[in-house]
């Protein structure tokens, strides 16, 4: 056989196994890819990170004892917490605004514990024995009542009837707070004409006949603000007696007010009459009573809501102290608004301290 044709059959042989092999290798590539597109894929589910923590603030726990594993702590939801004064005797329950002749009637209940047991507030402060409040306000005990406030202004009734007590009040006041501003004017009357307090802060108009008496006040014990205040409001309190003094000073940076007085003259109001002269439609005075339910006026609901800031330390609280007679109710209903306190002093006429 020729070396040409040994060649010739090698060279076909050789193409003809390359091919096969081709054709094999592609059918296994084809049979791989398959597999591999028709098997199920296993997938790890998603671990959150464990994150250890040591009490040192390392993210390595030094030791078992010392690490705390967090993972995902659920969030805890608390509900707003209610925070409620209790008191030595009962709660107080304001009446409503648009009752306000309610407030007036002998039912209500003078409560003596709000107030005086204080609302503490802000930065975990505590003021002690419950005598504190957000102003930081620490009670003094005069003449039998907690006067929580540390800058006052009294009102003492200077009519003939209360002149023989005003020198032991005064000094009973100014005992416990040196800085008191002290004001005297003639009787402690309440006047109001339609819906502004007579000779108060926004009044304007011709007032009804009323006794009119010079200030008894002594200038030198005010401080200098008592001072500049009195300037301002002397000729109005002359004319409007207590009425016109609370008024004009719940505008004023006291923390309480305190009234010294029998209480005898009582709240009137007055009505414009159809020819143009003031006509009364209520009083409740000793001297002259008209009516029996007090009306409903925009002052008493303004009144009432001013002193309500005394209860935060945001307006005054007010006092009363009364030698005769229990003060009228709206004064009452103030008192309780305020958290204030209202004392009866008629041992004064004695000289004999109850013990």
């Amino acid at each position: 056989m020729s070396h040409a044709t040994v060649r010739q059959r090698k060279s076909h042989k050789t193409w003809k196994g390359f091919v096969t092999s081709l054709f094999v290798h592609g059918i296994l590539l084809g049979l791989a890819c398959w597999i591999v597109m028709v098997s199920p894929v296993a997938v790890k589910p998603h671990q959150d990170p464990v994150l250890f923590v040591t009490a040192s603030g390392s993210a390595k726990p030094t030791s078992t004892t010392q690490a705390y594993a967090i993972k995902n702590p659920p969030r805890k939801f608390q509900g707003a917490t209610r925070i409620s004064v209790n008191s030595t005797s009962s709660s107080i329950v304001l009446p409503e605004l648009t009752g306000v002749s309610d407030m007036m009637s002998s039912s209500f209940s003078m409560e003596k514990g709000m107030g005086r047991e204080g609302i503490g507030q802000g930065q975990g402060m505590s003021f002690g024995s419950g005598m504190g409040d957000s102003r930081t306000l620490v009670g003094k005990f005069v003449m039998g009542a907690s006067i929580r406030a540390q800058r006052i202004a009294v009102y003492l009734d200077c009519s003939g009837s209360m002149r023989p007590y005003l020198s032991q009040v005064t000094q009973e006041i100014k005992n416990q707070f040196p800085d008191a501003d002290v004001f005297r004017f003639d009787g402690a009357r309440v006047v109001s004409l339609e819906n502004n307090i007579v000779y108060g802060k926004t009044f304007h108009g011709d007032a009804p006949r009323l006794t009119e008496a010079p200030t008894q006040t002594i200038d030198s014990e005010l401080t200098s603000e008592g001072r500049q205040l009195l300037s301002r409001i002397r000729t109005a309190c002359e004319k409007g007696s207590l009425g016109a003094w609370i008024d004009r000073l719940l505008g004023e940076d006291y923390d309480a007010l305190v009234v010294f007085s029998d209480f005898q003259d009582g709240v009137r109001i007055y009505e414009e009459g159809n020819k143009g002269a003031p006509s009364l439609i209520y009083s409740d005075s000793n001297y002259h009573k008209v009516g029996t339910v007090m009306p409903v006026k925009s002052w008493q609901g303004r009144w009432i809501e001013t002193f309500k800031k005394g209860i935060t330390g945001q307006g005054p609280k007010l006092y009363l102290f009364s030698i005769q007679q229990p003060p009228q109710g709206l004064l009452k209903a103030c008192v309780e608004a305020s958290g204030g306190n209202s004392v009866s002093v008629s041992w004064l006429k004695s000289g004999h301290r109850p013990n």
